[in-house]
């Protein structure tokens, strides 16, 4: 049930202005026309819904006007369709908060009746300050649309300043680390130019006080090949074992000469074979001459070679062909270690010994190294 105080909303005036121009130009009843101007002078009265619209019941227009109900919404849809006033449901709180009420607003068409013969002063300045209110809302508008262009650029600005002043710090502690890195990458490079002076002057201390020691190792492949068969024809003892070369000996193959002065194979299940093939001999005594330490010398076939003087070349860099290449990995296998080098688009690369074989010896790793290194 409603509870609008409809007893106590103030009496419409008694005294209505008819715009006959605005009567005939939208063919407009005479009771139509009372009740434009009646709506026209709501905001002087009556409920306030929002900027625009007010609220009027039914009742009262009847009670007002002295008009039936039927001729009050015939005439409010009317109205309606010349596009005159708008309507809307809307609440009034106070009133009760779980019911609608109508509220009727003038269209800017329907502003257009003259209600200059009724306090036309007042009247006009009404008219000119709506005017100048909807410019100033328009500027307005246009100035609040501008600052919060302006908040969110300065939001962005303020962002990347922030993030700036990092980066700034980041890079002053970067700087400060790097110059420190360089001073001491200075001061180990100082001291290993140095000590390699001093390593210099050690050898050539060395040098002078001892006589160089003469090497025994043959120069001539045959003549090395026609000692080692003279040697070891007789005796029946093996020359070596664990071969890597490309014929790919079993580690525990060993070598010796037969008493036909001809090279043989001692196999791991004890079996004597003479080898006949002349491209296995030639690699045979291409590896021998090369490895010529190894002459009489058996190694154990389960364990590792030693590889603890190498580690420190791992990561360094050598030259190979006019191109450097990175020590990448070494492994330790029977007979030597094998050499894992990288270029510098980060392919990797397995060493040979020159003969075939991917197994180098130690020595000659560390002294080929050396030599690489300089």
């Amino acid at each position: 049930m409603s509870v609008v105080p409809t007893s106590t909303l103030p009496k419409c005036t008694r005294t209505a202005v008819i715009d006959l121009l605005f009567m005939r130009k939208h063919a407009l009843t005479q009771t139509q026309i009372l009740v434009m101007y009646y709506l026209l002078r709501l905001k002087t009265w009556a409920k306030e819904a929002d900027d625009e619209f007010y609220i009027i019941l039914s009742s009262k227009i009847e009670s007002d006007l002295n008009l039936g109900s039927k001729t009050v919404e015939a005439t409010l849809t009317q109205l309606k369709k010349l596009n005159l006033i708008e309507t809307k449901r809307c609440k009034v709180a106070e009133w009760n908060p779980n019911k609608t009420y109508r509220g009727v607003a003038i269209t800017e068409l329907g502003k257009e009746y003259n209600l200059s013969h009724y306090r036309e002063s007042e009247y006009q300045l009404a008219r000119e300050l709506e005017r100048e209110n909807e410019t100033y809302r328009v500027e307005n508008d246009a100035i609040e649309s501008k600052n919060m262009k302006l908040e969110a650029k300065n939001s962005d600005l303020e962002l990347e300043n922030r993030i700036l002043k990092e980066h700034l710090k980041a890079d002053q502690e970067l700087n400060g680390a790097s110059i420190e890195a360089l001073e001491e990458k200075k001061k180990l490079e100082e001291r290993c130019l140095k000590l390699e002076l001093e390593n210099k002057k050690l050898k050539a201390q060395i040098e002078m006080k001892e006589p160089k020691k003469e090497t025994s190792k043959e120069k001539n492949l045959e003549n090395f090949r026609k000692k080692i068969v003279r040697e070891y024809a007789q005796s029946g003892k093996p020359i070596c074992n664990a071969v890597q070369n490309s014929n790919n000996w079993a580690i525990d193959t060993k070598f010796y000469i037969n008493s036909y002065s001809r090279l043989s194979t001692y196999l791991p299940n004890g079996e004597s074979r003479q080898i006949a093939d002349p491209k296995q001999i030639d690699n045979f005594w291409n590896w021998l001459f090369y490895h010529q330490h190894r002459v009489g010398t058996l190694l154990d076939e389960k364990k590792v070679a030693d590889i603890s003087v190498l580690l420190p070349f791992l990561g360094l860099s050598i030259m190979l062909d006019d191109k450097f290449y990175k020590i990448e990995s070494l492994k330790a296998v029977v007979g030597g270690v094998k050499v894992f080098l990288s270029n510098d688009r980060g392919e990797l690369m397995e060493i040979g010994n020159g003969y075939g074989s991917k197994v180098i010896d130690v020595g000659k790793c560390w002294e080929w190294f050396e030599l690489c290194s300089e």
